[in-house]
């Protein structure tokens, strides 16, 4: 994926905040770490390449002035438009050869590792 993404000047894990901001968006940097299953610490810094990089911008909370409301920027909304169609095209790669059933399967297999994971948690 990070090579399918590089000449697009975007990274794998810039992913869950162009997909949770895509659409003009805005939540909090705690919003954002929940969803992307990371900790704050560790969004914090990705946030903070993005914004040096001027894919998002902050601005403080009208309710509440230590948190920042998150949202993209012009050009963070137009790279999150690219997103969707190099996931998908990362996804054929990665399944050709397989049939139908054998994806249906695999993804079936797949999400219920996932929800044992969480489940540990």
């Amino acid at each position: 994926m990070e090579q399918k993404l590089k000449p697009a000047g975007m990274r794998a894990g810039q992913i869950p905040v162009f997909l949770a901001l895509g659409k003009g968006e805005v939540r909090t940097q705690k919003v954002l770490a929940e969803l992307a299953g990371i900790e704050q610490p560790g969004m914090a810094t990705l946030l903070a390449r993005m914004e040096r990089d001027g894919l998002i911008e902050r601005e403080p909370d009208p309710d509440d002035k230590r948190v920042s409301q998150i949202r993209l920027s012009p050009v963070g909304l137009t790279k999150s438009q690219q997103v969707i169609p190099i996931m998908e095209g990362a996804s054929e790669e990665a399944f050709k050869g397989f049939t139908p059933l054998e994806r249906d399967i695999l993804i079936t297999l797949l999400e219920r590792m996932s929800s044992s994971l969480e489940s540990c948690l």
